[in-house]
């Protein structure tokens, strides 16, 4: 049987007659996902829901319709926006094809013609899936190295660089504080995962993540006390295959304690960022991380060595961390602690606030290595004003 092509339906709700005819006519299987007003708020349900196909019943304001029907084209190129009305004049299909829709459906509904439309969709939606997106899992050689914010930030450069979805997986189950890093209140987390693992797809994953932005998203860790002891490792491997076929960054924050679920997420990592801080505990945690790597197989090109807070000093010379560690040191976030920590209070990434810290330079640079995608000249665009702390969002403000 044929996997199910989800469909949004946009404009007002079907009635019984119209709903058993779209779900009949074909031989391919429709789900109704969703019905939803002519809104703005659209746009904003169907970036979570991200539906094969969006039915645009035309009613009301067509020239408000029209542009969002061009919208939709525009910001989700893989929702086959499909436009349907009583109208059929050729003013009015032509003008549902120049917004952007695939096909045009008459109303009332008729069956040759939905069979027709939606084995196109289907045709598009079982052509070869590859697994394109780039797995980063972002370890820290000791506690207090700040992973939680190199990832966030990390995530947010490589969005903002690349234009393309970037999606953070908090696996510190226990303590997970990327929502708090990147100013967001979860209504869903992997613990949804878990407790419909049967029926999980791409479309119910992209359900559960929490959208920071139309490029940024997060799959929160349980909020509840006890719900990270259901977390299991299949539903990590399954969370992060499904996640790299629809995002091109998955940029994962694991706990320290090498335990299954880490390992798990290590193994599933394209590359993996060691990250320490320039002091000697910190560098031989490094030094005995990278040993615990060749011991699971991990070539050691996927290991990419990040010193955090950097501040340049004689005692701690970058070439002789490289000999001690065997490994070059791929890239150095500058030490810029006020910055960060006003970032961490309004609930924002530092590299998406307007400010001139030097850390955001150094995660675009990262972001760049990793991605390939050369930085904008530096002359290209102004610096902007710094922008000023606060503790807005901590307290339930705009952020």
């Amino acid at each position: 049987m044929s996997k199910a092509i989800s469909v949004v339906v946009i404009g007002r709700s079907l009635n019984q007659q119209e709903r058993t005819r779209l779900r009949s006519a074909s031989h391919i299987p429709l789900a109704i996902v969703a019905e939803l007003p002519n809104a703005p708020q659209v746009l904003d349900e169907l970036n979570r829901l991200r539906p094969q196909a969006a039915l645009v019943l035309l009613n009301g304001e067509l020239n408000h319709t029209f542009q969002l029907v061009e919208r939709i084209h525009q910001e989700l190129p893989e929702t086959a926006v499909i436009c349907s009305s009583e109208d059929n004049s050729p003013d009015v299909i032509l003008q549902s094809f120049r917004s952007g829709a695939m096909e045009f459906l008459r109303l009332p509904l008729v069956e040759t013609e939905i069979a027709s439309v939606f084995a196109k969709i289907e045709q598009t939606a079982t052509k070869p899936e590859e697994s394109h997106g780039r797995v980063i899992a972002v370890y820290a050689s000791k506690g207090g190295c700040g992973t939680t914010f190199v990832t966030a930030n990390l995530a947010a450069s490589l969005a903002r660089l690349s234009r393309k979805r970037a999606c953070v997986i908090d696996l510190n189950l226990q303590a997970g504080d990327q929502p708090l890093y990147l100013g967001l209140e979860p209504n869903y987390s992997i613990h949804d995962i878990v407790r419909n693992f049967d029926r999980l797809d791409d479309q119910l994953i992209a359900s559960y993540l929490t959208q920071r932005s139309k490029y940024l998203t997060l799959l929160a860790a349980p909020t509840e006390i006890g719900k990270d002891e259901d977390v299991r490792v299949e539903h990590v491997t399954r969370s992060i295959a499904l996640l790299r076929a629809q995002t091109e960054y998955v940029v994962i924050d694991p706990p320290r304690m090498l335990n299954e679920l880490t390992i798990a997420a290590l193994d599933a990592a394209d590359d993996l960022i060691l990250l320490l801080t320039l002091d000697i505990p910190a560098i031989r945690s490094a030094k005995r991380a990278l040993d615990i790597f060749a011991r699971l197989g991990y070539d050691r090109s996927r290991v990419k060595v990040v010193i955090n807070r950097y501040t340049k000093t004689p005692e701690f010379d970058l070439k002789q961390v490289g000999k001690v560690l065997e490994t070059d040191v791929f890239a150095t976030v500058a030490n810029d602690y006020q910055a960060a920590i006003s970032s961490i209070n309004v609930g924002e990434p530092l590299v998406l606030s307007k400010t001139q810290s030097r850390i955001v330079h150094d995660f675009g640079t990262l972001a760049s290595k990793l991605s390939g995608i050369r930085l904008p000249s530096e002359n290209s665009e102004a610096p902007a004003r710094p922008s000023r702390g606060g503790w807005t969002s901590l307290f339930g403000g705009k952020r």
